[in-house]
């Protein structure tokens, strides 16, 4: 099983990566990249709804860069 800091991590990077001016340029790459992080965060909220943690399909608990 996945650390949900870990999936956390990786969607805020991803979306970090996205706002790259050179990934911009490359219109193709954002497809790709916004399912990684769509996935990132789906399999996060899984992970701490397997834990237990009952707020986590709120979207308002999840840190935001």
């Amino acid at each position: 099983m996945a650390d949900p800091k870990d999936l956390l991590e990786a969607a805020d990077a991803i979306r970090g990566i996205r706002g790259l001016p050179a990934v911009v340029r490359h219109r193709e790459l954002d497809d790709p990249l916004r399912q990684a992080e769509e996935w990132a965060r789906q399999e996060y909220r899984k992970v701490r709804e397997r834990n237990g943690d009952h707020d986590a399909g709120n979207v308002r608990n999840e840190p935001q860069p």
